[in-house]
């Protein structure tokens, strides 16, 4: 019974309800914005995280635990190697010394003809003694002749010591004519008996040699800045060491010595990277990622909040997202080429198909500053990321066509190439065969972006039953199994939803609402009514009505309403999308079948209070997206203008305008982010449509008028409830209603 309490009840259940939806929803998109942080971090922070796992203490000097292997395919100038070999080349070059100094040469002749003149002197001495004359020998400081030596230089014979004098003089002046150095004076000294002539005697010999040797001196100097120089020149000759690895090559053997060039192979392949900078490198990936996601959601809820409420949505642009994010990970910042092949841009001609081109617009720009801090803060590429997905979201308009997304590759190869030849004239890369293996590179990165996209569809269409634009072509075609069963079950019904995808279809492209995504839930949205399609008139056939055998307003309500519970039903059976059945579980809102509560009413003797109105209401919701709404509206014109056929074209668009009012003020197009404006362009494609499908009849008299309308039953199917709305607010007069919209027979059939 509708008693207070009871409603109360009901009210307050309702009320709980709510809220437990609302905080599960709300747990639920917060478990995914987590998720999306902590992969999305994780993907663009990977080296820091990866680091912790590598060979941090690993130093110079120390044995290998284990083969170290190369994780990517690299070449690197060797700053260590060619240290190395810069070194070996200047440590080859010989000191450099200054030309002999005849100075030196010609003063230690003459300090050696001053010391043979004195001991000239000092031997014709005849009357000094021995030990005076060994004395006088002895005082020469330029020399350092032992006692034996001076015995042997003293006892020489005049006339041979003329010999010997000759011979020093010219063996000395020989050898000072001679390079000497530091380094080699020894040796010079050492080759002085070779140099003296063989006919004297091995005592005299000895002395020459002893003279010779303490007078010989280093005539020739090292010279630092010449051998600084010509060092320097030998190390400039050496050019750079270019070091390369293929992935999975061995860089150092297990239990081999860890050299430094070992230890810089390690580094640049990112193998040894400093501990210390690991915490900078995930809070930088963390506010980066973080911000992305603060403005993509201030920019959904501000103007798509539709999308924050339909979290399968917003799981699978997400994932999307992660998953070009990790393939831009895999791409790599190590290589040359290849992250310029990565077709980053498919993330946007995706979300364009699922949520529009705004939405990937914003995706897009987000997608290409990762890309360029996961390629090593490159420049180039974030621009060619972000201007190539942006003209690739541009271009693609008919999502339904899929010539419309090879026309977006193309479009999306030129803006790479124009991207590379404005660098280039920049000045990177220097080398004009690395700017044409660049060119090349971005012209395929549009083509696999085409294709990618494609082959996406196809997996988003069948794993996840996305109404992508492919799934949407599908579901067209007359020979699915669920549009076949409406055709031979429900033939009436079939026909009307053909009429209104038609009508719903062109008013969705009038205002930019998706009118492929209207056409396919239009056709689908009455399904339920297979389960029992007699019930329905657009079915009955001779006249017959099963409503009056029931005689019982609750049952034939429930029927009625039980076509859009059955429609989901069978929905989910046949697996269309969620977004399809939207426009089923939708259409009707949570209007009401006003002839039943109406007789309902009746049958508890006019007291409105003893009737369950509970059960004279769909269960809804209300549309919440514009494709919906139009669905609703072009649901109820279809019907209302079907069953009453105005005369004229202005009683067509009263019929229109007022079930759209109508509408508008039971709040049954409150979420569906309609403007007035859309209701307007709505209002006039409906008349003009209507007007075309069903040709006004001249009312030749009114008797005529009188008797058609009572062979023609109104429908008081909620398909046209708008117009039993007198019934509903206690019996307004016909005048309230606009013009040619009569009032209802009490006898219509639902």
């Amino acid at each position: 019974m509708n008693t207070l309490p009871g409603r109360i009840e009901r009210l307050l259940g309702t009320i709980e309800r709510q809220r437990v939806g609302v905080l599960v929803h709300r747990a639920g998109v917060a478990l995914l914005v987590v998720g999306f942080l902590l992969v999305g971090v994780a993907l663009v922070g990977f080296d820091a995280i990866a680091a912790s796992g590598r060979l941090l203490d690993l130093a110079a000097g120390q044995v290998a635990p284990q083969d170290i292997r190369a994780p990517f395919s690299t070449s690197y100038e060797s700053v260590v190697m060619t240290s190395q070999a810069r070194q070996l080349a200047m440590d080859s070059v010989r000191n450099v010394y200054d030309p002999p100094d005849p100075a030196i040469a010609r003063h230690q002749v003459q300090l050696a003809r001053q010391i043979l003149d004195y001991i000239k002197e000092v031997r014709a001495d005849e009357y000094a003694s021995a030990e005076v004359l060994k004395a006088d020998i002895r005082a020469i400081s330029a020399l350092s002749l032992t006692d034996e030596e001076v015995d042997i230089l003293l006892g020489i014979a005049p006339e041979r010591w003329l010999d010997v004098d000759d011979e020093i003089m010219a063996v000395l002046e020989r050898v000072m004519r001679m390079e000497i150095r530091d380094d080699t004076l020894r040796s010079v000294k050492q080759n002085i008996p070779n140099l003296v002539s063989v006919t004297f005697r091995e005592e005299e010999v000895s002395i020459i040699t002893a003279v010779i040797e303490d007078l010989v001196q280093t005539n020739t100097f090292y010279n630092e800045e010449r051998t600084r120089q010509a060092r320097q020149a030998a190390a400039d000759a050496v050019p750079p060491e270019v070091r390369s690895f293929i992935q999975d090559q061995i860089v150092v053997r297990g239990g081999m010595i860890v050299t430094e060039s070992d230890m810089e192979a390690l580094t640049q392949l990112g193998l040894l990277k400093p501990e210390d900078r690991r915490l900078q490198e995930l809070t930088s990936a963390f506010l980066i990622v973080l911000l992305i996601m603060i403005i993509f959601w201030l920019y959904l809820t501000r103007f798509h909040g539709e999308l924050t409420r339909d979290p399968m949505l917003l799981t699978l642009l997400g994932g999307i997202f992660l998953l070009v994010l990790f393939g831009a990970r895999v791409a790599g910042p190590d290589r040359v080429v290849q992250p310029y092949l990565y077709p980053t841009a498919t993330l946007g001609l995706l979300v364009t198909t699922l949520a529009g081109p705004q939405i990937a617009v914003m995706a897009t720009l987000g997608m290409a500053m990762l890309f360029g801090i996961i390629t090593g803060s490159s420049f180039p590429l974030m621009v060619m990321a972000g201007l190539g997905g942006v003209a690739g979201v541009m271009t693609l308009r008919n999502t339904e066509r899929l010539n419309s997304y090879f026309v977006a590759g193309l479009v999306i190869a030129f803006v790479n190439v124009g991207v590379v030849l404005v660098f280039y004239l920049l000045g990177w890369p220097a080398d004009p065969l690395g700017a044409l293996s660049l060119i090349g590179a971005g012209w395929l990165n549009g083509i696999l972006a085409a294709a990618a996209s494609l082959a996406g569809l196809y997996l988003i269409s069948g794993l996840f039953n996305v109404p992508t634009s492919l799934r949407l072509i599908e579901l067209t075609q007359p020979n699915q199994p669920l549009l076949q069963r409406l055709l031979r079950e429900a033939p009436g019904t079939y026909q009307h939803s053909l009429q209104v995808a038609n009508l719903a279809e062109l008013a969705a492209e009038q205002i930019g609402a998706n009118a492929t995504l209207t056409r396919v839930g239009a056709l689908y949205h009455d399904v339920g009514k297979i389960a029992a399609p007699h019930f329905f008139i657009e079915n009955q056939v001779d006249g017959i009505n099963p409503h009056d055998g029931l005689d019982d307003p609750y049952k034939s309500a429930h029927i009625i309403i039980e076509h859009v519970t059955e429609g989901n039903r069978l929905a989910r059976r046949y697996r269309l999308p969620a977004r399809i059945r939207d426009f089923i579980l939708e259409h009707h809102g949570t209007t009401q079948p006003m002839y039943f509560l109406k007789k309902a009413v009746e049958q508890a003797g006019g007291n409105a209070d003893e009737v369950d109105i509970s059960r004279f209401k769909y269960p809804g919701p209300r549309p919440r997206s514009r494709e919906t709404a139009i669905l609703m509206l072009a649901d109820s014109c279809e019907s209302a203008v079907r069953a009453r056929r105005p005369t004229n074209k202005q009683e067509m668009a009263d019929v229109v305008r007022y079930i759209i009012d109508l509408r508008l003020k039971e709040g049954q197009l409150d979420e569906s982010r309609l403007s007035l404006s859309d209701l307007s362009l709505i209002q006039r494609v409906f008349s003009e449509t209507l007007q075309g499908v069903f040709h006004p009849r001249i009312a030749y008299t009114q008797s005529v008028e009188t008797q058609s309308s009572a062979q023609v039953p109104a429908l008081i199917d909620p398909t046209v409830a708008p117009l039993s709305d007198a019934v509903r607010d206690g019996g307004q007069d016909s005048t309230q209603r606009p013009a040619g919209v009569a009032a209802r027979s009490e006898t219509s059939n639902p």
